[in-house]
């Protein structure tokens, strides 16, 4: 028992990290998803600013829309398991269907919360892009969302509806 403590310290002690730790502007807690706000993060270099911008915004909105759909689809797998769903792989499907379309139109809701940018050594241009979304206001769009669907029965309405109660609960 000792000889493998007195081996656990030694292999701590000589760790050498392969290189130089390098983190952005938008490292941290204050960038990160959390019960209010999805969030995401997102850089890019190229040889003109406005390129560099763009293809940064670009990152940052792909990391964003795949955060909240993977969020949104294990909430939903946990809630229609926890509930008991009947038909819940028809349910999490118009579920899916939904958050994917909350996402792409509430993706122009967004709020740039940081951008920087930094012209390199080599004359290149390197952006670094801050987003988020309140989690509420998308529930809440994807309620009104929910409404307008002619295609679901109340059984499906009422889930979805519970299901979105549980959400904002969840986000305050």
């Amino acid at each position: 028992m000792i000889g493998s403590v007195a081996t656990v310290s030694t292999s701590c002690k000589s760790f050498k990290p392969p290189g130089e730790e390098v983190t952005g502007p938008f490292d941290g807690r204050k960038y990160q998803s959390n019960n209010r706000y999805f969030r995401a993060t997102g850089q890019a270099i190229s040889q003109d600013a406005n390129t560099s911008k763009t293809r940064s915004m670009t990152n940052a909105k792909a990391r964003l829309a795949g955060t909240v759909s993977s969020t949104m689809r294990t909430v939903a797998d946990e809630y229609t398991q926890e509930k008991g769903i009947a038909n819940a792989g028809e349910f999490m499907e118009r579920y899916e269907v939904l958050s994917r379309e909350v996402v792409n139109q509430t993706i122009a809701d967004i709020r740039t919360i940081g951008e920087r940018t930094f012209r390199l050594e080599n004359g290149r241009f390197q952006t670094y892009t801050a987003l988020e979304i309140r989690k509420r206001h998308m529930y809440r769009h994807m309620r009104r969302l929910a409404e307008a669907r002619r295609d679901w029965n109340d059984d499906d309405r009422k889930a979805f509806y519970d299901l979105l109660d549980y959400l904002e609960s969840e986000a305050e």
